[in-house]
């Protein structure tokens, strides 16, 4: 169900795009947090850039202070600003987790699909804008740095939008529908005059936040899934995780 502010619109069935006379989609599709079939290499996401924000930068310069005031919040005498999570407690949740290049699999697969959808019912063109992809440190709730990431993709835009509203509702609704595959919900919608935003969740951990914005002159399309751990990175955070097994509570 698509939810526009106050009002609720509620989305019938439609015929599969891109399928000759509307045959339904393949019910084979891995549903988004199950096991998924081998997905071969995109060529599509060129390679992530590691990059630190300017509110990271701020509470680097500050965390000295910051971590000094998560101390005073602890009755144990460990300094949980070198904890590897983000808040105390969620370390086993992490590692029974998936990992980042699982993650960056799936983000490539789930914008495929919403990507081909709406490519396939109104003939646009897309291009992506890699200088926003980038893999972002987040930071614990003591100031210090974690070892979990949001990865956040390339934003990928059309060279034509829509301008008719019964042709917004149907790029809505043909979203919805290859979103529901992959496993995702809470779709939301936006209206506002020049442009109409969707959103939709992940069913399931890791939190991923897709976002559609449908313009009079393009689409604008991106995915961002937070507080994810590197394969590389898992060793490590065993290590500092274990030093706050018996003070974590």
């Amino acid at each position: 169900m698509l939810t526009s502010e106050a009002t609720e619109v509620e989305i019938d069935p439609i015929p599969a795009y891109g399928t000759p006379d509307g045959d339904p989609v393949d019910e084979s599709v891995p549903v988004y947090g199950t096991p998924t079939s081998p997905v071969p290499p995109s060529t599509d996401r060129p390679p992530l850039i590691r990059r630190e924000t300017l509110a990271e930068k701020i509470r680097r310069a500050t965390g000295g202070a910051v971590r000094l005031l998560g101390r005073r919040t602890r009755t144990d005498d460990l300094d949980w600003s070198a904890y590897p999570g983000l808040t105390a407690g969620d370390s086993a949740d992490v590692l029974a987790g998936i990992r980042l290049d699982d993650v960056l699999a799936r983000t490539d697969e789930v914008l495929s699909r919403v990507r081909g959808a709406l490519e396939a019912e109104f003939r646009v063109h897309w291009w992506a804008n890699t200088d926003v992809e980038a893999l972002e440190l987040r930071w614990n709730a003591w100031g210090g740095e974690s070892l979990l990431r949001d990865a956040r993709s390339a934003t990928w835009r059309t060279t034509s939008g829509l301008t008719s509203i019964e042709d917004r509702y149907l790029a809505a609704r043909i979203v919805a529908l290859a979103l529901n595959h992959q496993g995702f919900a809470e779709e939301a919608l936006e209206r506002h005059d020049d442009e109409w935003v969707m959103t939709a969740r992940s069913a399931e951990p890791p939190e991923s936040l897709l976002e559609l914005h449908i313009g009079f002159s393009e689409f604008e399309l991106s995915m961002t899934t937070r507080a994810v751990l590197a394969f590389e990175d898992e060793p490590e955070f065993r290590r500092r995780a274990q030093l706050f097994t018996h003070g974590d509570r």
